[in-house]
């Protein structure tokens, strides 16, 4: 078993979320699943089990005019490929949240789904 302090790393990394967004970013961690939350967005980060993280990205709801109810929209990065569990591969994956949580979206992200709430 590989030693906690060699992830540290990790750790800084996602502490620039925290720096960014405040007390507005809340982490809910189930499993090998992580829910990133702020302003009714999310980053859902899972642990693969050949080791790598795949997120998806999660629009606050919205008024959908082709069912007249409240969706939410569901993002992947659009470049796709997991995000790989090193230093840079995290980065990257952090970069990601901080772009989607300030309101980017397409080109950086693909629609995938939209989900009725």
């Amino acid at each position: 078993m590989e030693s906690s302090a060699s992830y540290v790393w990790m750790a800084d990394l996602a502490s620039t979320l925290g720096r960014r967004f405040g007390d507005g970013l809340t982490l809910v961690r189930d499993g090998n699943c992580a829910r990133w939350n702020y302003a009714g967005q999310a980053a859902v980060v899972e642990l693969r089990p050949e080791g790598t993280l795949d997120a998806t990205f999660v629009e606050s709801p919205g008024y959908d005019a082709a069912t007249a109810t409240q969706a939410r929209c569901v993002y992947r990065r659009a470049a796709g490929a997991a995000y790989t569990l090193t230093p840079e591969g995290c980065s990257r994956m952090v970069a990601d949240m901080t772009d989607f949580f300030s309101g980017m979206r397409e080109p950086r992200f693909a629609f995938i789904d939209a989900r009725a709430e």
